[in-house]
């Protein structure tokens, strides 16, 4: 990264299933990308399922032992790590990539992300919101946590 370049905000959401975390990250970016500011979305699930498709060639070149597969596209490049990877570096990742102004991450666990909690599950270390309906408190409250890097 390069010293010129500020940090992301990060933020991260999470809920019992269900209760339109999903839906609630779509407005978000919407909303950020339509005052020109860059977004990057991390979804984490516990359910051991992968995007890579079988009998594809990712899917083969990741039988044959390959740990990390990309595949380049005119339209994409999609990077297939065959392990899971702590938050912490996958943040890095994304900061080597490219300039963002915010992070966010649908299903946040880790102590380290600020998050915000949707529905009645009990409250995740680093709460910072608890969204309760309130669409421009919180853009108001992302806003705050960009201006703040």
């Amino acid at each position: 990264m390069h010293d010129s370049m500020k940090k992301p905000a990060v933020i991260g959401f999470y809920g019992e299933s269900n209760t339109g975390k999903t839906t609630l990250i779509v407005e978000i970016i919407k909303k950020l990308t339509n005052e020109c500011l860059k977004v990057a979305t991390v979804k984490v699930t516990d359910k051991k399922i992968g995007i890579d498709t079988k009998e594809k060639d990712t899917w083969k070149y990741d039988k044959a032992g390959s740990k990390l597969v990309v595949f380049s596209s005119p339209i994409e490049t999609d990077f297939l790590h065959m392990e899971n990877i702590r938050m912490s570096k996958i943040l890095n990742y994304i900061e080597e990539l490219d300039e963002y102004d915010i992070i966010i991450i649908e299903g946040a666990r880790d102590k380290n992300t600020p998050k915000v909690r949707l529905g009645n599950i009990s409250e995740r270390e680093n709460t910072i919101f608890t969204y309760d309906g309130n669409f421009d408190r919180l853009i108001k409250m992302i806003k705050n946590e960009i201006s703040r890097r």
